[in-house]
This record gives structure tokens, C-alpha cells and sequence, in this order.
């Protein structure tokens, strides 16, 4: 084999690169003359989406308001199992006589700390729902939807009223 042979071939290749590169104003211009024929398109309607602004600044608040949450829910599964000394000191019993003092049973006290548990649950699956809500229709829906669970959430002990 010719070793010049291998270096002309490449040479030719680099000339007809270079060549194919260095194409001049005209036949640019003259290559944008015929999409001139062409009708041009109408302009499509634009649609505007509304804006949700999802800024550090809230979703930091939200993650706060979580971390307050999750240290409620383990104080309060603590509760749903009652102990021995709360079992004495809430016996059905004294409970029923002592009605009038606002006593409750033991019974009562950690089935309405199982409902705060998964009111307290509840709530959280929303708060994490609000850090990419969809619309702000959807994020007004989900903070009055909060602020039922809250309010449900307070008048837990006062069933009577």
C-alpha cells in the first residue's frame, strides 16, 4: 500500500469539508427565498396557566409544621395504649361516679387518642399534599380542609358540647 495514497484521500476529504463550511451569504439567502412561497402560518392562541409560586420560603414553613406533627403523632400513640396507673386512676367505675367532675374511663381516653392519631395523620397527608398543589383553587380547598381537621381535632375532648 501507498502511505501518500492514505494522505491524499484525507486531503480531499478536508478540502470538500472546508469548502462545504465556508458556504457564502448568497446561498444562504437564496436557500431562504423559496420558504418566502410559502403562506405563513397564523399565530395560535396562547393559553395561559395560572401560577402557583412554590418558594422555599413556604415549603420550608410546611416542612416545620411537619416536623411539629410527627413529634404530636408519636406523644399521642404513646397515649392510645393506656397504662396500669392510668387504669387505676381512670376506672370505669370512679369514672361513672365522678362524672360530674369531668372524669373519663381509661377506655375513653385512648379511643379518643387513636381518633386524634389518625385526625393528626390526616392532617399531615394534606400538609404534604399543599407542597405541590395543582391549582390555587385546589390549595384553597386543601387549607380550609386543614383547618377542619384542626377545628375537629381541638373539639375532640369536648364531645358533650
Amino acid at each position: 500500500m501507498n502511505p501518500n495514497l492514505g494522505r491524499s484521500v484525507a486531503l480531499i476529504l478536508a478540502f470538500n469539508l472546508g469548502t462545504s463550511l465556508w458556504a457564502t451569504g448568497e446561498n444562504i439567502s437564496a436557500g431562504t427565498s423559496n420558504t418566502k412561497l410559502t403562506a405563513p402560518l397564523p399565530p395560535e392562541p396562547t393559553v395561559e396557566l395560572p401560577t402557583i409560586q412554590v418558594t422555599k420560603h413556604r415549603v420550608h414553613e410546611i416542612d416545620v409544621t411537619l416536623t411539629k406533627l410527627d413529634k404530636l403523632i408519636a406523644r399521642e400513640k404513646k397515649k392510645v395504649k393506656s397504662t396500669e396507673l392510668d387504669k387505676a386512676l381512670n376506672n370505669p367505675k370512679l369514672a361513672r361516679s365522678a362524672a360530674i367532675f369531668g372524669g373519663n374511663s381509661a377506655e375513653h381516653l385512648s379511643a379518643v387518642a387513636a381518633s386524634r392519631v389518625s385526625l393528626l395523620e390526616t392532617e399531615r397527608a394534606v400538609l404534604e399534599a399543599m407542597k405541590r398543589p395543582a391549582t390555587l383553587q385546589g390549595l384553597a380547598m386543601l387549607e380550609a380542609e386543614l383547618e377542619q381537621l384542626r377545628t375537629t381535632r381541638r373539639n375532640l375532648d369536648n364531645a358533650t358540647r
